[in-house]
C-alpha cells in the first residue's frame, strides 16, 4: 500500500503546487486579472474532466503484455512533470500583455492537465485492483492520502520558507522567478517519484494480450454504453454528488486560504527561527489532512463509511466557522501575541492553526473514504456483469472532482475581483484596501464551510453499507482477496 501510495506524491506536488500558488502567480506576480486567472486555470480542469472518461475506458480496455495501467502511468507521469514546470516558467516574450499571458497559460494548462489524467486515472483504477477487501479499500485510500500530504508539506507547505522569503522590503509572492525556482524542483521530484511508482507496482501488472474482447469492445459505441451504465447506476449517484460539491468548497479555499496567509493574517511578516508563519499554517493543513485520512480507517469500522464521511463534514465545516467567529468578528485581531511570563505567545497563529488544520481533518476524513465508496460499487456492478470497469468508475468519480476544480477555480478568480482585491500593474506592489481583505476572509471561512455543509445532504442518500456488499458477495459467490 505505501509503495503504491507514493504515486499519490507526484501527484500531489503537480495539483497542490497549482491549487496552492497559481493563483498567487498569475496575480500577484504577473499582473493578470483575477477573471483570467481562474479561467485559464478552469478551461484546462473542464478538458481534464470531459478526457477522463475516454482514458479510462480506453485503460479498461488496453490488450498488452505490460497491463491495462503501467504503460500510461510511466508516459503520462514524465510528461506530467515536464508540463508543470512549464506551468511556472513563463517565457518574457509572452508577458508584454494580459491577452499573452492568458493564452500561454491556457494552453500549457490543456497540455498539463491531459498528462495528469494520462497518469492518474489508470493509477486509481491500480489502487481498485490491488486490494479489493471492503475495510482494505478504507486504508489503501487513507494511507495515499497521508502520502499526498506528505508530499504536500514538503512541498508546497516548506515553499513559503524556501522560496518565498521576503527581501529588501520586497514582497516575495510578487517575484516570478521564485515560482520558477519552485517549479522546477517541483518537476524533478515528481519525475523521479513517477519512474519509483511505476517500478515497484509494476508485479501487479495484468497479461491482457489473450483477455477476450467482445465485438466492438473498445469503440466509441461501447464508450457511450459504458458510460452511461456507469452514470445511470444508483449506487453511485449521490457519491457523484457529494464529491462534486464537497469538492467546490475545498478548491475554494485552497485557492484563497494563501491570500488569507499573506494579506489578511500577514503570516509573511512573521516567522519562528527560520520557518515563517505562513509555512506553519500552510504545513498545517497538510498534517490536518493527513491526521483525518490516517483517522478515517478505523472511524469507518466503528461509524461505517457513510458516518465517516459525515463526521468528517461535520468536524471541517465547524472548524471553518470558529475561524468567522474568532477573526471576522475581530475578537482574535491578525498577528496578536500575549504576554505570559515575559513571553509573547504568538496566540492568532495558534487559533488560525487549530481551526485551520480542524477544516482540513475533516476534509481529509471524507476524500479517502469516498474514493473507498467507489471502489465498493465498481466491485458490485463487476459482480452483477462479469466486468471490470474499475477505469471507467474511477474515472467518473474524478470527474466529478474536476467539474468541480472548473467552476470553483473560475469562482474562486471572481470572488477575488468581487472583494475588491487589487493585482498589481507593473512592477512594485498594491495597498489593499482591508475591506476587500476582510472580505477575502469572510468568502474563504464562512462560504467554504457552508458548502461542505450542503454536501451533507447528498452523502445521507448514499445506499451501499458493509453488510449490504456482503450480501451481494454471498448471492454471486465471490471470496474478497483479504489485505
Amino acid at each position: 500500500m505505501c509503495v503504491y501510495s507514493l504515486g499519490e506524491c507526484a501527484n500531489s506536488l503537480v495539483m497542490n503546487g497549482i491549487f496552492g500558488f497559481a493563483m498567487l502567480c498569475y496575480t500577484k506576480a504577473l499582473g493578470l486579472d483575477p477573471g483570467l486567472a481562474g479561467i485559464a486555470m478552469s478551461v484546462s480542469v473542464f478538458w481534464e474532466a470531459l478526457s477522463e472518461p475516454v482514458m479510462g475506458h480506453i485503460s479498461d480496455n488496453t490488450r498488452s503484455r505490460w497491463g491495462r495501467r503501467h504503460l500510461y502511468m510511466f508516459a503520462g507521469g514524465l510528461l506530467m512533470a515536464l508540463c508543470s514546470y512549464l506551468i511556472w516558467a513563463v517565457p518574457d516574450s509572452f508577458r508584454h500583455s494580459q491577452a499573452a499571458i492568458f493564452w500561454y497559460l491556457v494552453c500549457i494548462n490543456l497540455l498539463l492537465r491531459t498528462r495528469i489524467t494520462m497518469f492518474f486515472i489508470p493509477y486509481m483504477a491500480l489502487g481498485f485492483e490491488i486490494c479489493t477487501d471492503y475495510q482494505g479499500r478504507s486504508k489503501i485510500q487513507g494511507i495515499r492520502s497521508v502520502f499526498n500530504m506528505a508530499a504536500n508539506f514538503l512541498g508546497p507547505a516548506m515553499a513559503w520558507s524556501l522560496f518565498f522569503q521576503n527581501k529588501n522590503g520586497v514582497q516575495a509572492t510578487t517575484v516570478a522567478d521564485n515560482y520558477v525556482r519552485m517549479g522546477g524542483t517541483f518537476a524533478v521530484a515528481t519525475a523521479a517519484l513517477v519512474l519509483i511508482v511505476v517500478a515497484a507496482t509494476f508485479r501487479w501488472r495484468e497479461d491482457t494480450r489473450n483477455t477476450p474482447r467482445n465485438p466492438g469492445q473498445g469503440g466509441f459505441k461501447h464508450f457511450v454504453t459504458d458510460m452511461k451504465q456507469i452514470l445511470t447506476d444508483a449506487n453511485p449517484r449521490w457519491v457523484f454528488v457529494f464529491i462534486f460539491i464537497v469538492c467546490v468548497g475545498m478548491v475554494l479555499v485552497s485557492s484563497l486560504q494563501m491570500f488569507v496567509y499573506d494579506d489578511f493574517m500577514r503570516f509573511s511578516l512573521q516567522k519562528i527561527g527560520a520557518v515563517s508563519h505562513s509555512s506553519i499554517a500552510h504545513g498545517s493543513t497538510m498534517i490536518g489532512f493527513a491526521l483525518g485520512s490516517a483517522l478515517s480507517v478505523a472511524m469507518a469500522r466503528v461509524f461505517d463509511k457513510k458516518g465517516t464521511v459525515i463526521l468528517g463534514g461535520l468536524i471541517g465545516a465547524g472548524s471553518n466557522i470558529m475561524l468567522a467567529l474568532l477573526f471576522l468578528t475581530g475578537f482574535v485581531k491578525p498577528q496578536a501575541d500575549w504576554l505570559l511570563g515575559g513571553i509573547s505567545i504568538p496566540i492568532s497563529l495558534i487559533l488560525f492553526v487549530i481551526f485551520h488544520a480542524g477544516y482540513w481533518l475533516g476534509c481529509g476524513i471524507m476524500l479517502p473514504i469516498s474514493t473507498a465508496m467507489m471502489a465498493d460499487i465498481s466491485e458490485i456492478h463487476q459482480l452483477q456483469t462479469g466486468e471490470n470497469k474499475d477505469g471507467g468508475y474511477s474515472s467518473v468519480f474524478s470527474l466529478a472532482m474536476r467539474m468541480a476544480i472548473s467552476f470553483s477555480l473560475i469562482a474562486s478568480g471572481y470572488c477575488l475581483k468581487w472583494v475588491g482585491y487589487k493585482v498589481p500593474q507593473g512592477a512594485g506592489e498594491v495597498i489593499q484596501d482591508p475591506a476587500a481583505i476582510w472580505r477575502v476572509g469572510m468568502v474563504t471561512f464562512v462560504i467554504g464551510g457552508a458548502v461542505g455543509l450542503a454536501a451533507l445532504m447528498a452523502i445521507w442518500r448514499y445506499p451501499i453499507t458493509r453488510h449490504r456488499l456482503e450480501e451481494i458477495r454471498a448471492k454471486h459467490q465471490k471470496t474478497p482477496q483479504l489485505v
